[in-house]
């Protein structure tokens, strides 16, 4: 692979597509595999494949750094903030994808925090309102 050179990367995300609607990248770093992301992994992976969800990405990544609530993972869909959610076991998986991906609801029990250029600090106020 040929050195990139000053202004690549730039380039690169400009002309990136992602395919599908969203992804979820699982922290999978030596004490995320020990709180059990393995487990969470195949249940979403289960799950996704249940509900015929083929348009949302299921990754791994290495630590996030935030090892006090493995294990976690970020979730983003299309039309919603990026959310990092802490603490996942297998049931939580589940309605990650139930709730959280099909019918576009936070989870607020388990989220860490959301990263969110606009609507951050409103989103939990517009979804009380509902």
């Amino acid at each position: 692979m040929a050195k990139m050179a000053k202004g690549d990367l730039e380039k690169f995300r400009k002309n990136y597509k992602k395919s599908g609607n969203g992804e979820i990248m699982i922290s999978m770093g030596t004490c995320g595999i020990a709180a059990g992301a393995l487990d969470v992994y195949k249940e979403m992976e289960e799950t996704l494949k249940a509900n015929g969800i083929n348009n949302i990405t299921l990754g791994k990544t290495g630590c996030l750094g935030m090892c006090f609530c493995e294990p976690n993972l970020s979730v983003k869909v299309e039309g919603m903030p990026e959310i990092f959610y802490g603490n996942v076991d297998k049931t939580m998986a589940h309605s990650i994808i139930t709730e959280h991906v099909m019918k576009k609801h936070i989870l607020k029990s388990n989220v860490i925090f959301m990263p969110s250029k606009d609507t951050g600090r409103n989103i939990f106020k517009a979804a009380e309102a509902k």
